[in-house]
């Protein structure tokens, strides 16, 4: 087992919570699968989403009965759902949280069987477009003839982000004690007065262009595949790669240990052939995309973009200059979804003439003036405090320091490249698997309801945000930029 750096992303401080996370051994109870199609979605999210919090989690144990008939990421089949989850996570972790049968100790327990027979910690259950979780057994009768996976796969996130919170620390904010919300209306309260959504199984959605395969855009997939619709098509384009050191895994709901170094598209791919979702992927950029040769896409898709036409795009980027790229695109509608820190964003653009587009408050980052003020720092410091601030960072440590302290700095000179380089870097912030997955179950909510209700989508402000230290959600329109070189 190799020493990946799995948790770093999610070990960097967060507004609200602590520092150092305390490893937990936590225990599922989730009963008999058979004949409940959202427990199957509930069980395989949350195990999907805790098997990655490396430092937060220690260990699963888990009680499950019957087969999963779901789409699982990793492998297709009618499989036991114990070995399904323990091959789940030995694929995502490479065994570093086994799950494994029930002990004799656990620190947390979490109950999403239907009988509440267990004295747990927290409880949780999804259904069609609702979630919930509490600290006490549900007291609505839970219906479990749903087929879709929206409701429960936000139940999830909310579970991991409790387990989170217990791991870290929580400073602001509060733990959950029976928190609904819905997807369908973006409200939360009470489960029997939240309206659900139509039955997602067996809809269609129209034709989406997915530009960005990291957590967001593979969580988006990962929905659209489990989702089981008649009709939908994905056209999927990303440039990077999983990166060697492991840290995409964190929150890559499509990729294991065996996907580091490669495309990101290519699990996109894998799992659409699993899922049965209709699609296509292209690795490179999406100005790579708009002058290559693209033999298999749809063809109605080529006809369309001979004329310049892109009628549904999903920007699941993290970079404006990306997000002005889709925007340049003229789409009829934009949805995107994003994070910050412990808060998950989903927004529509362009059914609100009067409201922001992609391009308005995502201006590009001056990233020359940037590395420039970052080199400035550097020399200011001492160079034992340069050291201790590069090393590791650039690849010959005393190049580098030399040309910080030469008082007159020559273009070429050794180390130059290096101080260069990494005052350009852009240091990777915080991000953690529950907050991405709920922004991409809140991305794709809206893409199915543009498919299911252009009604629903006249009621909707253009953006939810929904934070996990309060377990809040705000709904809210954002005016356009009246500057802005697309929509201003």
């Amino acid at each position: 087992m190799t020493d990946l750096a799995f948790g770093d992303r999610h070990s960097r401080a967060v507004l609200g919570l602590g520092l150092n996370a305390e490893p937990k051994i936590v225990r599922i109870y989730a009963g008999k699968l058979a004949g409940s199609i959202s427990r199957q979605h509930l069980l395989v999210c949350l195990i999907n989403l805790i098997a990655r919090l490396h430092g937060s989690v220690k260990a699963i144990q888990l009680q499950a009965e019957d087969h999963l008939v779901v789409a699982l990421p990793h492998i297709r089949g009618k499989i036991l759902a114990f070995e399904a989850m323990a091959s789940l996570a030995v694929w995502v972790n490479g065994g570093r949280i086994p799950v494994c049968p029930l002990g004799d100790v656990a620190d947390i327990v979490i109950d999403i069987s239907a009988g509440h027979q267990h004295d747990a910690d927290l409880y949780a259950w999804g259904s069609g477009w609702k979630s919930w979780v509490g600290s006490t057994p549900a007291s609505f009768v839970r219906v479990e003839d749903r087929r879709d996976c929206l409701g429960p796969y936000f139940a999830a996130a909310l579970v991991a982000g409790e387990l989170f919170k217990r791991s870290k620390g929580l400073i602001k904010g509060r733990f959950a004690e029976n928190e609904a919300h819905s997807l369908w209306s973006g409200a939360s309260g009470d489960w029997d007065l939240l309206p659900d959504g139509p039955r997602v199984d067996g809809g269609s959605i129209p034709d989406c262009y997915l530009i960005g395969a990291g957590a967001v855009g593979q969580g988006v997939v990962n929905v659209l595949g489990a989702s089981n619709l008649a009709r939908a098509y994905a056209v999927t384009v990303d440039h990077d790669h999983h990166d060697k050191e492991g840290t995409n895994l964190n929150r890559c709901f499509l990729a294991g240990v065996g996907d580091i170094d490669k495309p990101k598209v290519d699990v996109v791919r894998r799992y659409r052939e699993i899922s049965g979702l209709a699609g296509f992927e292209f690795h490179g950029t999406l100005n790579d995309y708009l002058v290559a040769e693209k033999a298999d896409l749809a063809q109605r898709l080529l006809e369309k973009e001979q004329r310049d036409v892109y009628e549904l795009v999903i920007s699941a980027v993290d970079i404006n200059q990306s997000r002005q790229d889709i925007q340049g695109l003229r789409p009829r509608i934009v949805v995107g979804g994003s994070t910050d820190g412990l808060r998950a964003q989903s927004v529509w653009y362009g059914l609100d003439e009067k409201a922001e587009c992609l391009g308005c408050w995502n201006q590009p980052d001056n990233s020359k003036a940037r590395a420039m003020a970052v080199e400035a720092e550097l020399r200011a410091m001492t160079e034992d405090q340069q050291r201790q601030r590069l090393v590791g960072n650039v690849n010959d440590l005393d190049a580098a320091l030399a040309f910080l302290n030469d008082p007159e700095p020559r273009c070429g000179r050794l180390g130059e490249a290096d101080i260069r380089a990494f005052a350009s870097s852009v240091s990777p912030e915080f991000s953690v698997s529950f907050v991405s997955m709920a922004s991409a179950v809140m991305t794709a909510a809206r893409v199915l309801t543009l498919g299911l209700s252009g009604e629903q989508t006249k009621l909707r402000r253009s953006k939810s945000i929904f934070h996990f230290r309060s377990l809040k959600c705000d709904d809210a329109t954002t005016a356009l930029r009246q500057a802005c070189p697309h929509c201003g």
